[in-house]
């Protein structure tokens, strides 16, 4: 089937043998008797663990917390932290986050002399990217 459907990856073949043979395996056991077999397994030294595990000291990550209040006002609260030593480096709260006041979080966090290379953020609008130009 993979030869005649050269296009065809694990998942579709699984489906068709289950829909017209009968014949119920998951993707990743399709996948074991493949012409090309299993997929290579990255090489350890690459993945996103030892990345962290090699850089942890020079990244920070940043994100917003929802907190309601008593009379059910929500706040935002930014918190900046350092990942090496999982440490608060900041935090501040606002009910009106924007993209301008993240830039200042960030400035009154992190000043010029620091030792962070990396800051991991969410793809969110209130990130722009003149914050990760800042």
């Amino acid at each position: 089937m993979a030869v005649e459907n050269s296009t065809w990856g694990e998942e579709l073949i699984a489906n068709e043998l289950n829909l017209k043979l009968g014949i119920r395996g998951s993707p990743r056991t399709v996948g074991k008797y493949l012409a090309h077999g299993p997929r290579p397994i990255p090489d350890p030294s690459q993945r996103w663990l030892a990345f962290a595990r090699n850089h942890a000291q020079t990244i920070v990550a940043c994100d917003f917390l929802l907190a309601v209040t008593a009379r059910f006002r929500i706040l935002y609260v930014f918190a900046l932290m350092e990942v090496g030593r999982r440490l608060i480096l900041h935090f501040n709260v606002t009910d009106h986050p924007s993209s301008d006041w993240t830039q200042q979080q960030l400035r009154e966090a992190l000043p010029g002399d620091h030792p962070f290379r990396f800051i991991l953020h969410h793809r969110d609008s209130i990130f722009s990217q003149q914050l990760d130009g800042v």
